[in-house]
């Protein structure tokens, strides 16, 4: 019991880095399209019940790194999708049982721990740039060591520079695709967005 005069805070829990935390409030000029709040995906469903891009606070903060480093390059993030319920991903593999784009439920996604995150980049004015790619390109072209060639790949070579200076590391066959490197510590989620 509190006693009279204490402060509120005392009783508030301490924040945690493995707390899942909204991202939006944390990088305001953050674009979110997160696509599968939408029927614009590769199921044609919407999957997710709000368009909302919750992580891990630990994993926020790099996010917002990576956000101060295009911003000073008049860049902007483009957000796809972040934490995703497990049980989601059962949705997922159903349509798309290949390791290579989906992770099997069964051992669970970097997504399912709030530590990834599908990203582009716009404009400061928040209008869209050349991409190597769309969103959820299940084709090669859409594979790191080919998005990032060539004209065509500037800004998805520009986004995985800040993501890398940030602390992220990139997925081979999804070149918007960025995990944190210690998402394993991050427990398996199915906690509704």
């Amino acid at each position: 019991m509190l006693a009279l005069g204490a402060p509120a805070a005392a009783t508030a829990s301490p924040e945690r880095p493995d707390d899942l935390v909204d991202v939006a409030p944390l990088i305001p000029d953050a674009v979110l399209d997160i696509r599968y709040a939408t029927t614009d995906n590769f199921t044609g469903q919407v999957l997710y019940p709000a368009a909302t891009c919750k992580l891990r606070r630990a994993v926020a903060a790099r996010l917002v790194k990576a956000a101060t480093i295009l911003r000073k390059q008049q860049r902007r993030l483009l957000i796809w999708d972040c934490y995703r319920p497990s049980s989601i991903q059962h949705v997922l593999w159903k349509l798309v049982p290949d390791p290579r784009y989906v992770a099997d439920p069964k051992l669970g996604s970097k997504h399912n721990r709030g530590a990834a995150v599908d990203v582009a980049v716009v404009d400061q004015d928040g209008k869209p740039l050349p991409l190597p790619t769309k969103f959820d390109d299940f084709s090669k072209a859409a594979h790191r060591s080919r998005a990032l060639l060539g004209t065509k790949g500037a800004e998805a070579r520009r986004l995985a520079k800040a993501m890398r200076a940030a602390g992220f590391t990139g997925m081979p066959t999804e070149w918007w695709h960025f995990d944190a490197p210690d998402s394993a510590r991050y427990a398996l989620s199915d906690e509704p967005l």
